[in-house]
């Protein structure tokens, strides 16, 4: 069994959606918290360090520069409009090319999808994407195959969330990826938040 956490780079950049990184980070800590142990240890990182503002005008951080991180396990990206300007950071870009064969998981919330694609992240991952990202998604990786009807989609190294609504779904997948599913069961439980089998059963009990 692992003892230690999981070490997770969380990218973080101006104009990107909070509930992106709070979603995912709150569904991590929560996990295995009851037995005062941090299944993973997220550092914020970006390719020039400092606060970020989110598009909910709120600062995250500061970040600590890409070296702080050379090689994690789990890589983040959230999504907003400063996603899409991070296509065009030569930094990020190498970053994620460096540490790519090391993941065991990419995690892509939104547009940071678009990112993560750039970046050869999702070669013939199923992804989850809003109809509107479908044509520049296959043109940045042809590989992949788009689910525009899934809140979220899992693949063998990869988990994506359509929209920052899900971002909490997108963490439970790991939990459950990572931990095993009556873990995710039990986090989502002590979140109060209907996930899996269980919204189900509310579904049948309305």
């Amino acid at each position: 069994m692992r003892t230690r956490p999981y070490r997770l780079a969380v990218l973080v950049f101006d104009e990107m959606d909070l509930l992106d990184v709070a979603g995912p980070l709150e569904v991590l800590s929560t996990a295995g918290r009851k037995w005062n142990w941090r299944a993973v240890k997220a550092e914020l990182v970006a390719s020039a360090p400092g606060l970020k503002t989110t598009r909910a005008q709120l600062a995250l951080g500061p970040a600590a520069g890409l070296e702080s991180c050379p090689e994690p396990e789990l890589v983040l990206i959230p999504g907003g409009y400063g996603a899409r300007r991070a296509l065009e950071d030569a930094e990020l870009l190498g970053y994620l090319a460096r540490v790519s064969a090391g993941l065991t998981l990419t995690l892509a919330v939104g547009s940071g999808v678009l990112l993560a694609a750039r970046a050869g992240l999702l070669q013939g991952a199923t992804v989850a994407a809003i109809p509107s990202l479908e044509p520049e998604l296959r043109e940045l990786e042809p590989s992949l195959t788009v689910d525009a009807r899934a809140r979220t989609a899992t693949s063998a190294r990869a988990i994506t969330a359509a929209q920052n609504g899900s971002a909490i779904d997108l963490g439970l997948e790991v939990v459950a990826r990572l931990l095993g599913s009556g873990q995710a069961a039990g986090t989502a439980r002590e979140l109060g938040y209907a996930w899996g089998t269980e919204t189900i059963a509310l579904e049948i009990r309305g």
